[in-house]
Formats: structure tokens, sequence, C-alpha cells
């Protein structure tokens, strides 16, 4: 059985998403997260970029909610 193609390709396409969306999504919360002054915008970058398109979500979730409490 070939690494690749076992569980239907399962672990291919787990990796191609955390490559494609990992950094994308790690570069906007860093850059967003710098831009606001927050803390540790490399840790945030990172996190929420594993998680990708879920990641971005909570992100912007929770940023539109700090924002609403800070008016």
């Amino acid at each position: 059985m070939d690494l690749l193609t076992a569980y239907n390709g399962a672990l291919l396409r787990i990796g191609l998403y955390l490559l494609i969306f990992w950094p994308t999504v790690g570069y906007y919360v860093y850059q967003d997260t710098k831009n606001r002054g927050r803390s540790s915008p490399h840790l945030r970058g990172a996190v929420y970029g594993f998680f990708g398109i879920l990641g971005l979500v909570a992100y912007i979730s929770r940023r539109t909610g700090d924002d609403a409490s800070d008016s």
C-alpha cells in the first residue's frame, strides 16, 4: 500500500489543504493582528492558519465581536 494513496488519499488531501490555506490564512491573521497592535501576531497567525478556513471564520467572528465591544 502506497502511503500517499492510503485511505483514498486522505493524507495527500490534508497535506495539500495545509500547504495552501495555512500560509494564506496565517499571513492574513498576522498582518491584521500586527496592524491592530494586538499581542503575539506570529503565534496568532500560526494557530489560526493551522485551522485554515475554519480558523479564518473564527478569527473574523472574534475580531468583529471585539470591534463591537470597543465602541
